[in-house]
This record gives structure tokens, sequence and C-alpha cells, in this order.
């Protein structure tokens, strides 16, 4: 750590305070999301920084340090960080939150491999696909399942953390488009369709093992 202080240092005297400042800030920002994509308000500054040939070594170096590996895909116009899968950097995600991650990766991968994906490999889709799709494979009939309203807080998180855009509501359709990024796919390992499957079925047994419990108690 000390050497990525050190070039901070080095840094701050070429190109002075203010530089380095703005190093710092938009470390910042980047730890706080996670993601970044371009052309979204107030990301274009820190994209622009975290791009940047003059200083992209240090960047690297810095999250390196913190057990991050720093991502950027130009092509796609985004910036993220991975951690160290054996470090717990992040709160571990929600149940309902993992859920919702797994159908957005799916519907996305399904997008791309239709051919159906837009400029920077975004998927449009909207709210009501989107929890469709997750009471088709994720829900079933578990009285448990996910609300819309609750499906939209998960998703409202992700557009925290530039995974997605949600839209205004359109009183038209009664529906909200959802624009899901490629960096999804980045936070989901091995194939999603199963893993759906495995976390419904395991979800399933462990509510029926609930249930027989209330029963044993009611009959107590």
């Amino acid at each position: 750590m000390h050497a990525v202080l050190k070039e901070l240092a080095d840094l701050e005297s070429r190109f002075g305070e203010a530089t380095a400042a703005d190093l710092r800030k938009t470390a910042n920002v980047l730890l706080r999301g996670q993601f970044l994509f371009a052309g979204d308000r107030g990301a274009t500054h820190a994209y622009e920084m975290l791009t940047s040939a003059r200083f992209g070594a240090y960047f690297s170096a810095l999250f390196d340090a913190l057990g991050y590996e720093l991502r950027i895909n130009e092509g796609e116009q985004w910036v993220g960080l991975l951690p160290d899968s054996e470090l717990e950097l992040f709160p571990r995600m929600q149940q309902e939150h993992t859920r919702v991650l797994l159908v957005l990766a799916l519907v996305w991968q399904e997008e791309i491999n239709r051919g159906g994906a837009e400029a920077r490999a975004v998927v449009t889709t909207t709210l009501n696909e989107l929890f469709d799709r997750y009471r088709d494979v994720a829900a079933r009939s578990r009285k448990e399942s996910l609300t819309t309203t609750r499906f939209e807080e998960a998703l409202r998180e992700f557009e925290r953390r530039s995974l997605v855009e949600v839209g205004e509501f359109d009183p038209d359709a009664e529906d909200k488009q959802v624009t899901i990024r490629p960096m999804v796919h980045h936070l989901v390992d091995g194939n999603v369709l199963d893993r759906l499957e495995r976390f419904a079925a395991d979800a399933e047994s462990a509510a029926a093992a609930a249930r027989e419990l209330q029963d044993e108690d009611a009959v107590e």
C-alpha cells in the first residue's frame, strides 16, 4: 500500500493538489457504487479519470491493494470493481436481490444469444416482462414469492450500482422500461437458468420444512 501512496504523492507533485484530490474523489465514487456507466448523470468525469492512460496505473494499483480487480470495457463504456472472491468486501446480498440479479442476467444473456442487444450491449425490457420471467423461472407458486413492489425495490438497488436503468411509469402501458447493462454478466457465474431453478427448489424445500414445523407446533 505504501507504493500506492508514494505514487499518489508523485502525481500530486506533478499535477497539483487539485488533481490528487480529484483522484481520491474518483476512487471513492467507484467504491461506493462498484460500477460506472459512461453517460450516467455525474459519472462522465469519473469514467474519464478511471480510463485515462495518465492515471490508469495508479487506479489499478490502488484497487488491487484494496482487494479489487479494476475492470474497464471501453467498447461498452463501463468501469467496475470485482472483489477477490476470498474476501467479503461487499455486504452479503439479500436472497431476494440475488434472485432478481439472476433474472436480470438470464434475460440479458437470452437477448444477447438471439441478437437482441442494443449499442454498448445493453438490453431493453420492462418491469412487467422481468417480473413475469421471474415468476416463470424462480417464483413458482410459493406464497413468499416477491411482489412487484419488492421486485422493483431490488431493481432500484441495482440501479444505484449502475447495473440497470429504470424508466418513468408509462400510464398507457402501465409499465416501466428497464435497461439491463452488460455488467450484470460479470456478477453471475455458471449457468444462470440452472442456478435460478436450484434457488427456487431450495427455497421451496425450506418453505415446506417450515410449514411442517408449524403444523407440528400446532398439533402440540
